[in-house]
């Protein structure tokens, strides 16, 4: 997967600025368009609905996984996450859950605990972005 390049400064440590841009490829929520029926309810309103309500949960799942020291369900929920992250454009967190679930055992506790401080923070630029595409189809 080829991430958004941007000369802004990254706020996941170890990882360069030159990979994450802005919170959510809008060219990947536009291509759902495509499948846009007339007459029903708006697609992509409904997807970022869903993200709103998935996203924060598999986050908190992930952060009481770290607390069990249960690594396997944080990778789990991580990957979860992977996905519909990726299906609505929010890249950054794809590569927050891919570095999540790259950890190796000797890694785990002390870089999950930081990469799930990112994880948060990331998601709250991702649902603000979100936020105002939703208004921008729902006037």
């Amino acid at each position: 997967m080829t991430l958004p390049v941007s000369d802004t400064q990254s706020s996941i440590p170890g990882v360069p600025p030159q990979v994450v841009g802005a919170p959510v490829d809008l060219e990947i929520l536009a291509a759902y368009d495509a499948l846009q029926i007339e007459g029903e309810p708006d697609l992509v309103v409904e997807l970022i609905d869903l993200y709103r309500l998935e996203a924060p949960r598999r986050v908190n799942k992930m952060r009481s996984a770290l607390n069990q020291r249960d690594w396997l369900a944080a990778k789990r929920h991580a990957h979860g996450l992977r996905g519909c992250s990726a299906a609505l454009g929010a890249l950054s967190i794809v590569l927050i859950c891919e570095m999540i679930e790259d950890l190796q055992s000797g890694e785990v506790q002390g870089s999950l605990a930081a990469l799930l401080t990112c994880l948060e923070q990331e998601l709250v630029r991702v649902m603000q972005s979100l936020d105002a595409e939703r208004q921008r189809r729902r006037p």
